[in-house]
């Protein structure tokens, strides 16, 4: 197999987290591409309840842990959630005690990587990983990859 392919230079990554807390679920899901933009894997799970924005810091979390095996040397990851790349960039203070947890497990797994930034899109262009956790949480709950 291409060494290229199993220790990738850059991988973009595109994650989002959907909660329905009238039924104490969440969704999920992160796309990873390559340079290029080609699909290269994709994962998605259900968990338990969360506010919004733990979705989206549970998103990342699961990315990261996802990719630990592939070892690339950068990492871009990409969220329509304003509070996730703000406080991940330290623009914004995580205040929430949950979010704080989050936010310093998310940072652990940063520091196991060369380089990792994040970056805020439109809900518009992250469609895909959308849909997947908003499928994943509406569904029968089984995890992708």
């Amino acid at each position: 197999m291409n060494r290229l392919f199993l220790h990738p230079t850059l991988l973009l990554v595109y994650t989002d987290g959907a909660i329905r807390p009238e039924r104490g679920l969440s969704g999920l899901a992160a796309i990873v591409r390559g340079e290029g933009g080609r699909i290269l894997h994709w994962k998605c799970r259900q968990a338990g309840r969360m506010t919004c924005n733990e979705a989206e810091y549970a998103a990342a979390i699961m990315a990261l842990e996802f990719m630990h095996s592939l070892r690339p040397q950068e990492i871009r990851l990409y969220s329509d959630s304003q509070v996730l790349v703000q406080q991940m960039s330290g623009l914004a203070a995580a205040r929430a005690p949950a979010l704080r947890q989050a936010q310093i497990r998310l940072r652990s797994l940063v520091l196991g990587y060369q380089r990792v930034s994040f970056h805020h899109i439109p809900r518009e262009q992250n469609r895909l990983a959308d849909a997947l956790a908003n499928e994943v949480v509406d569904g029968d709950g089984r995890e992708w990859t």
